[in-house]
């Protein structure tokens, strides 16, 4: 030990000289580190790019009508004495973004340049101060929900948009909204449309979260995707919140009225776990939740919501597709007059059909045998869940519940418990690979709007 601790001490002053030459100004004689790497103007096919410096990025808006993919450097000015991997004349595909390297003796540094159409896009549609717009920057549509009986034909309409862009109407109009209204959008060479459908409807203008196990909508598997399409464009003040972002602390949970989870599969117990307390403090002091398909597992020890902390005790389908044979619901068992059910349509022999014959169903359920132990019967059922049972299934078996309500109760001093429904029926699913005409979609339409209103009380 000693013997290296003597070597390592005269092989210090050594490494330290090495070190200091190669930070020093005084010991630069073999490298030329006294020129500057900037571009200070660029232009890309006629059209100047607008430089970040800080960031060292580079962003050039063209014409709608320029192909992305063939794109020409037309100037580009350095410090003096640089040169770069894209002089003036450079022929490049835009359709990606691209770095420039700029050197200058023994200094180099990359630019990063992106290249866009010119572009407008609505960022917010509020009209009369309250009812927020849905807005699809895709398919230049905005969909504004407000209560029945709302005067539309005298509505100020406010709005942003993509910054420097000219709208008209502009911003703080009143408009007839009794048809749709086009809103034309102009910036630079940029010149698009937007539809604006006002739509009176009875549902609650509460904020709402649909919860997804994706970082957005557009990654959601089929099934909870199909939900969240009808979701954000039926029900108002509808946002997408991902777990992810819960976990980040991205978005508060309790800005929400209710939120509704309808997960497609998660790996148990996967990101939920990390968003326990998350979800159970929103629960704890009154958050609403509508908790279906895969949902409804988390109403055991992650949400802690059940009192028992046990999911349902029968979890089965859900692995491959199928074309029904048969129509496929549920039967209501004793609270034929709950508002869950409000306005559904009942078959001859009393079932609630979600999916006709010829749909295609996963089969995915999260139900309760209430004769099963430690339950026994639906008494015991009752007294170790908290649970009501409010549907069972389509067979018309008491002892299968498959929609089961939570009811709020004094959890905390000076805080009540929100309100909790679970759907687990195999007959309530959004996506149908087949396409099929299903008669009784209206069904599963107007059991989730009573649902969403129901929770949002």
């Amino acid at each position: 030990m000693k013997k290296y601790l003597k070597s390592l001490y005269f092989a210090l002053p050594a490494l330290l000289a090495v070190f200091v030459a190669a930070c020093s100004d005084d010991n630069k004689s073999n490298l030329d580190l006294d020129g500057d790497t900037a571009i200070t103007a660029i232009t890309v096919s006629g059209y100047q790019g607008v430089i970040d410096e800080p960031a060292k990025a580079i962003v050039a808006y063209v014409a709608t009508s320029i192909d992305l993919s063939d794109l020409t450097i037309d100037a580009i000015t350095l410090s003096p004495g640089a040169t770069c991997d894209y002089p003036a004349g450079t022929r490049f595909s835009g359709l990606t973004p691209r770095s420039i390297r700029v050197v200058n003796g023994d200094v180099q540094c990359d630019y990063t340049l992106t290249v866009k159409h010119d572009n407008v896009e609505f960022l917010s549609f509020i009209l009369d101060g309250a009812y927020e717009g849905s807005i699809d920057n895709a398919a230049r549509t905005i969909t504004v929900f407000v209560p029945m009986g709302t005067d539309v034909t005298a509505m100020q309409a406010s709005f942003t948009v993509t910054e420097g862009a000219v709208v008209t109407p502009e911003s703080g109009s009143v408009i007839d909204f009794s048809a749709p209204v086009k809103f034309v959008a102009e910036l630079r060479t940029a010149r698009v449309e937007y539809t604006v459908t006002v739509i009176p409807d009875d549902m609650s203008q509460e904020p709402k979260a649909f919860i997804g196990n994706k970082p957005s909508a557009d990654l959601l598997d089929v099934e909870a995707a199909a939900a969240y399409r009808w979701m954000v464009d039926n029900v108002p003040n509808t946002t997408y919140v991902a777990l992810q972002d819960l976990i980040d602390n991205k978005v508060k949970i309790d800005d929400f009225k209710m939120v509704w989870c309808h997960f497609d599969f998660t790996d148990w117990p996967s990101q939920m776990w990390d968003t326990r307390d998350i979800f159970n403090s929103y629960w704890l002091r009154g958050g609403a939740i509508l908790a279906s398909r895969d949902g409804a597992r988390y109403i055991n020890d992650v949400w802690r919501i059940a009192r028992d902390q046990q999911c349902p005790n029968d979890m089965f389908g859900g692995d491959n597709y199928t074309t029904l044979a048969a129509d496929l619901g549920f039967t209501i068992t004793g609270h034929e007059t709950h508002p869950l059910f409000n306005g559904l349509a009942t078959d001859a022999d009393g079932r609630v059909v979600l999916l006709a014959t010829g749909c295609s169903n996963s089969g995915r359920t999260l139900c309760w045998h209430v004769d099963w132990q430690p339950y026994n019967d639906m008494a015991g059922w009752q007294e170790r869940t908290g649970a009501t049972a409010l549907a069972s299934s389509d067979s018309y078996d008491a002892n299968i519940v498959t929609i089961a309500e939570f009811e709020p109760y004094e959890a905390l001093k000076g805080y009540t418990t929100g309100r909790v429904i679970t759907i687990g029926t195999p007959a309530y699913e959004w996506y149908d690979k087949n396409g099929a005409n299903n008669p009784y979609r209206d069904n599963i339409i107007t059991l989730t709007k009573n649902a969403i209103n129901y929770l949002c009380q």
